[in-house]
């Protein structure tokens, strides 16, 4: 149980998350993070509620992109197919694994994620292509194990690896939202059965963040996104930076 006053502080941060993660697919990466840096919730709890509120904001963000024609369904099908087991996998190794762990891979996924928005700001997409349907699979079963144990959410992974294949940016957006949806769930199941999911956490921030993704996708769509690119990978620098450096005074 939060007070009050926390509560509006999650609400808000879950809000900002949603507005990034319909923008640029890249923000859920920050939420785990903010909840335990600057609201003072375990990070195990944090990764639990965090991984349920992706759900259903998922379902909103896919229909969302799917409706201006952002989410190539073969490619959706596939990735989400792989990531179902491993996602599960990914969340019974987070239960078990030591807190100064988790919070160290994170923060090592938020540097390299910030270094590569930083430097791929400018890159050009070339135009929708079909990749194989291995890679694919293989694309799927990782992001969910390492989304699932870290509650980074699927795009932060996925993403980068899908624009270095030159998958044209809204579209590589909208697969990162669709795989969020099973490594959601399946994660989820494995952290109900753990004991790790507050209802009420994962309540506030799947409303703030169905909200936020409703107000960003729209600018995703309208709005140049190396600018937003390069703003995002700032902050998630300064993320990467702020949690490693928790862990290493711990360890001091």
């Amino acid at each position: 149980m939060y007070f009050s006053f926390t509560m509006v502080g999650i609400a808000a941060v879950g809000l900002l998350i949603g507005i990034a993660v319909g923008c640029v697919g890249i923000g859920g990466v920050l939420l785990v993070p903010i909840l335990t840096l600057a609201l003072g919730i375990d990070v195990k709890h944090a990764i639990a509620a965090a991984l349920l509120s992706y759900l259903p904001s998922g379902f909103v963000a896919v229909t969302l992109y799917a409706r201006r024609g952002s989410v190539p369904w073969r490619e959706a099908r596939l990735l989400c197919l792989a990531a179902l087991p491993a996602a599960y996998l990914g969340a019974r190794a987070a239960s078990l694994a030591p807190a100064g762990l988790l919070e160290a891979l994170i923060g090592l996924l938020l540097l390299g994620g910030g270094l590569y928005a930083l430097r791929g700001a400018g890159r050009v997409a070339a135009a929708q292509r079909s990749l194989a349907t291995p890679l694919l699979l293989g694309l799927g079963a990782g992001t969910g194990f390492i989304s699932a144990l870290t509650g980074a959410g699927g795009a932060f992974v996925l993403l980068p690896i899908l624009l270095l294949l030159d998958v044209p940016v809204l579209s590589a957006i909208g697969l990162g939202q669709a795989i969020a949806i099973p490594i959601a769930g399946l994660a989820s199941l494995a952290n109900v059965a753990s004991g790790l999911v507050d209802p009420i956490l994962a309540g506030v921030l799947a409303a703030a963040l169905m909200t936020g993704i409703a107000i960003g996708t729209p600018i995703a769509h309208a709005l140049p996104q190396p600018r937003l690119r390069r703003l995002l990978g700032g902050i998630v620098i300064a993320s990467g930076v702020a949690m490693l450096a928790r862990v290493a005074a711990r360890l001091l």
